[in-house]
């Protein structure tokens, strides 16, 4: 299993969704982070190197392992060989001409992506070759023509001229809107912390991430992807206000409508939730977004984020049902959605992982983080809102950000909710917690560069 799981990127192969892509990413988000922080272009270079190495040996020697445990000749898990021809897109790059970073690194992973699904004749025949070398020899094919693509878009100034249409002067565009709203909606649901990475992609756009401006136009993002949560849950949400409303049946008595309407049971327990955010989040709350000015602290909470959702894949046997949810479990599911609040802890992520751990059924555990998230999130809004209302005014929003952010977040949102219900209930957290180790080693490997 140690075998297929380093050939699966540390788990970036199981993801149920495109495995290469995912395989292939974290490359293009190292050498982004590398030309960004101002490395050489040797260096680049030798890092490139040393990653198509590592991926080349590891597809090469674990391949077959996972060949037998699949029983196909490329078993779709396998991504060492995404991550090595990744690495090949991007050598020499840096050295030809200088490139903005993360128009090439984006430039050089379409490329690759391309070339690797669309296989033209001679990397289909590279593919024919046995065991390991076969998996590996076809990616690296792709990562050849994609590098010849880029260096030709490049030689002629493409990247450049693509870097110059995208304002980032510190005034969010519609098109710097688009962007952070995909990265909320996705990001929001899947448990990888959406403010780690708002917080990651604010710091490259050029915005200070811990400042009202960016705090409110997020508290925005946060507003799409709540209209993401209405959507995908609204059958359980009508239910649960008819159940609510036939409540009236049992009379007033707060102890009888606690044990008996199950509604008013849910709705006690997402309050006392909430409650105990409030209490510890408030008084922390200056803390935990000055932090979001501070990388090393941004990368260290991703690898606590990861640590949780690896270890409550552990937890086999969570079977308590809502009606046994209690006060306690929902003040501890609490707590964990008030340590969110520092960037790179997953809201989603926590509040899932300590109702499993705690014991309550993979499904509603889900059910249950979003319906306490709903006011968590309406509440934090309607506050800043209010205390924030002269700083958002004249904040540096065109009306087309504010409109297209939300919308793009909700869209997104959508899709990604449904993703995390499948693999929360899969048992496949621990793939997400990978994946939030990878961007906090790749965020280190950006900070040292720069020191």
């Amino acid at each position: 299993m140690i075998k297929r799981l380093v050939n699966s990127c540390m788990g970036l192969g199981f993801m149920p969704v495109a495995p290469g892509t995912w395989g292939s990413l974290p490359v293009a988000v190292i050498f982004g982070l590398l030309v960004a922080g101002g490395a050489s272009a040797t260096k680049v270079n030798v890092i490139m190197v040393g990653l198509m190495v590592i991926g080349s040996v590891a597809c090469v020697c674990y391949g077959p392992a996972s060949i037998e445990a699949k029983g196909r000749k490329d078993p779709g898990e396998v991504v060492m060989d995404e991550f090595a021809g990744q690495a090949v897109t991007f050598l020499t790059l840096r050295a030809i001409a200088p490139v903005d970073a993360f128009t090439a690194a984006a430039a050089g992973f379409i490329l690759f992506r391309i070339f690797d699904v669309t296989k033209p004749w001679i990397i289909r025949k590279l593919e024919m070759l046995p065991a390991g070398w076969g998996i590996l020899a076809d990616d690296l094919g792709a990562g050849i023509a994609a590098a010849i693509v880029l260096n030709v878009l490049n030689f002629f100034g493409a990247i450049s001229a693509i870097s110059s249409m995208l304002p980032h002067s510190g005034n969010i565009s519609i098109f710097d809107g688009a962007v952070l709203g995909v990265i909320q909606g996705l990001t929001e649901f899947l448990p990888v912390s959406s403010d780690g990475h708002l917080t990651l992609m604010e710091h490259f756009f050029g915005f200070q991430a811990e400042s009202d401006q960016m705090l409110s136009f997020d508290l925005m993002l946060h507003l799409g992807t709540v209209a993401a949560i209405f959507f995908v849950f609204r059958d359980e949400i009508v239910e649960f206000a008819r159940s609510l409303w036939a409540s009236r049946k049992l009379g007033l008595n707060p102890v009888t409508l606690y044990k008996k309407s199950y509604s008013v049971h849910i709705l006690v327990l997402a309050f006392v939730a909430n409650v105990a955010t409030a209490v510890i989040g408030l008084p922390l709350e200056h803390k935990f977004q000055a932090a979001r000015g501070d990388l090393w602290v941004v990368a260290a909470m991703w690898v606590i984020t990861g640590a949780a959702l690896v270890a409550t894949d552990f937890r086999k046997r969570a079977r308590i049902g809502l009606r046994e949810f209690g006060v306690i479990a929902a003040v501890l599911v609490g707590v964990g959605q008030a340590f969110a609040l520092m960037p790179a802890i997953s809201r989603s992520g926590m509040t899932i992982c300590v109702a499993i751990l705690y014991g309550l059924h993979r499904k509603w555990a889900v059910e249950f983080s979003f319906l306490v998230g709903i006011p968590a999130i309406l509440g934090a809004t309607a506050i800043k809102f209010y205390k924030e209302f002269d700083t958002i005014q004249a904040a540096g929003f065109t009306v087309g950000s504010v409109v297209v952010g939300p919308i793009v977040a909700a869209a997104v949102g959508i899709i990604a909710l449904e993703l995390l219900i499948s693999t929360t209930r899969k048992a496949k957290l621990k793939y997400f917690g990978f994946y939030c180790w990878l961007l906090a080693a790749g965020l280190g490997v950006y900070l040292l560069s720069k020191a």
